[in-house]
């Protein structure tokens, strides 16, 4: 169950990867790769729901009682947390945001505390603790001047955390009553919308050509339509502390993809966040299904 999650990190490692081999050779804009990638990954994953049970495809928009959850779910989860976490990079930098964006399973236990009165784990508090400090030193190699804070880089970092908790939790009375696949379409396709207000996909600054549709579709289809699907269907099994923790292994899979790609070389520091951050997965995993 918890495999779901862990590969659903893979895949956004991924295409942060493909955004930047994008961004080097094409120098696109990060906006509009996120207009397009929650388009076609809304266009993609929609079409498949309809195919599967085209009956059902239209039942969300049925009951009024679920737009509250559903435009939460959209427009304060997956929407937020692409658009802050550009917005915490542009006012930081990419480490930073990430950093930011990594205290996620903090605000999933206040959450679970405060709203659910599900007290953690000892056990837990300290596997996401160490989790956090290893991704920490994984992107930072521990020098804390690689971190770069303004108050309104700190404030849209942590409002792109708090829309992973959102996104984490709010959906899934929907996603149990109408599928991974037909509430991760209509979440995509919404967000793409709200997102193109800002950068529509139109405004094309790049070259087009095989290998830079390549990257756009590589980001939209595996980085966003799998990976959101499969981090859904995650928060429908398993604990969804044990979840955030669990993408973690994005930043791992940029690291070990730059290795080949950038000629990334890996500190002592950097070797203890990955092996603090895998442990800690693995360890939180065991605790919170035990």
């Amino acid at each position: 169950k918890t495999l779901y999650a862990v590969v659903a990190g893979c895949m956004f490692g991924i295409s942060g990867i493909f955004g930047q081999l994008f961004f080097r050779d094409y120098h696109g804009s990060p906006l509009w790769i996120t207009s397009t990638r929650l388009t076609i990954a809304g266009i993609i994953l929609l079409a498949m729901s309809f195919s599967r049970d085209h009956k059902r495809f239209f039942d969300v928009w049925k009951s009024k009682k679920n737009m509250p959850t559903l435009f939460l779910y959209v427009f304060g989860g997956v929407f937020s947390v692409q658009y802050f976490y550009y917005v915490a990079i542009q006012l930081s930098n990419s480490a930073t945001a990430t950093i930011l964006q990594y205290t996620a399973p903090v605000f999933i236990m206040l959450y679970l505390l405060i709203f659910q009165r599900q007290v953690p784990k000892p056990k837990s508090v300290l596997f996401v603790i160490l989790a956090m400090i290893g991704v920490f030193l994984l992107i930072t190699d521990g020098n804390i001047k690689h971190l770069s804070i303004s108050p309104l880089a700190l404030v849209t970092g942590l409002i792109a955390a708090v829309a992973v908790v959102i996104y984490s939790i709010i959906p899934r009375p929907l996603l149990d009553k109408y599928g991974a696949l037909n509430m991760t379409g209509w979440g995509m396709m919404l967000a793409g919308i709200a997102c193109n207000i800002f950068y529509p996909v139109w405004r094309i600054d790049f070259r087009i050509e095989p290998l830079s549709i390549f990257y756009v579709l590589t980001i939209s289809i595996v980085g966003t339509a799998l990976a959101y699907l499969l981090l859904l269907r995650a928060f429908q099994l398993i604990s969804p502390l044990v979840v955030s923790v669990a993408t973690a292994t994005k930043p791992l899979t940029s690291v070990f993809l730059s290795i080949p790609l950038f000629g990334l070389k890996l500190t002592p520091l950097e070797l203890l966040g990955i092996v603090m951050v895998i442990v800690s997965v693995i360890l939180l995993s065991k605790s919170e299904q035990a």
